[in-house]
């Protein structure tokens, strides 16, 4: 996963908009450029290598190590992937928001929301993903929605309508009650007791803490006139672009528990589905 962290690192880039608007709930990102184009398939490539990781649980990905059955181990992992069309699955969005999520923030995963899954073709119940982080010896527990879309208002739409279901008491009961029955143990996961205390030790909803980290992606016609992320112009026209999203997202927020915290990243595309329709071709090649 190092090697991976790394390549994203290279190609999503914060973009930095501090002096402009409050940045505490909002988080923009761009890719960078190459030979003038914008770096959308070594996005495709990174999501396709970042599969084990998010399909698998800790204890799977060192079993097949151990073996050195690496093409078992891929194969495994892809057949945990959706089967549904590509335009209706959500795997590719709770794909990316993995990798942001481990990269940017950083989160550890502690149930592998796929695993779950009920049938090949049915999409992920619930919220996307189940990651933590302890920030100040507190446990947060970082529930996520990914809307991949290519159009920002179905995103926004989409994301704020699965907020507010999500967070409902009794559906966020449930979902507490799934991840505590599914929590990944391994060798290296030291919060463990912690985690498993807050889960599993009869602790008040409203005394969880929980981060929604929520993606969200759009097509934009800026990307293809630029080159460059450095340039002046690309970068005043995507603040301003950038600010029409917040003003936008600071609209139609829903009101939440005091111990719920929203945490919105959102990403242009040149066209996310061309993402998708390169992401389902490396599918079928090694399912």
């Amino acid at each position: 996963m190092k090697a991976l962290t790394g390549r994203v690192k290279n190609l999503i880039f914060k973009f930095d908009l501090s002096s402009k608007v409050v940045l505490t709930e909002k988080h923009p990102f761009t890719l960078d450029y190459e030979s003038g184009s914008y770096r959308q398939k070594e996005l495709v490539k990174i999501i396709k290598d970042s599969v084990i990781h998010f399909a698998l649980t800790p204890e799977e990905i060192k079993k097949w190590k151990d073996t050195n059955d690496f093409g078992e181990m891929e194969r495994k992992a892809w057949d945990r992937i959706s089967k549904a069309h590509k335009y209706s699955k959500g795997d590719y969005g709770e794909l990316l928001l993995y990798l942001m999520l481990t990269v940017f923030f950083p989160t550890e995963k502690f149930v592998t929301k796929v695993r779950l899954r009920s049938s090949k073709k049915d999409q992920i119940k619930g919220f996307d993903c189940a990651h933590f982080t302890v920030e100040n010896e507190q446990v947060y527990l970082w529930l996520g929605e990914a809307k991949f879309h290519n159009n920002f208002s179905n995103a926004i739409s989409g994301a704020m309508s699965s907020i507010e279901e999500h967070c409902e008491f009794d559906y966020l009961n449930d979902e507490i009650s799934i991840l505590s029955s599914n929590i990944e143990i391994n060798e290296a996961f030291t919060h463990y007791e912690t985690l498993n205390t807050i889960l599993n030790g009869g602790v008040s909803l409203d005394k969880i803490k929980i981060k929604i980290p929520v993606l969200l992606t759009y097509d934009s016609a800026l990307l293809k006139k630029h080159t460059n992320i450095e340039d002046a112009a690309f970068i005043e026209k995507m603040e301003k672009d950038f600010i029409k999203k917040f003003k936008n997202i600071d609209d139609r927020k829903p009101s939440l528990n005091p111990n719920i915290e929203v945490i919105f990243m959102v990403i242009p595309f040149e066209s996310v589905t061309s993402i998708k329709d390169q992401l389902e071709v490396l599918e079928e090649v090694l399912r």
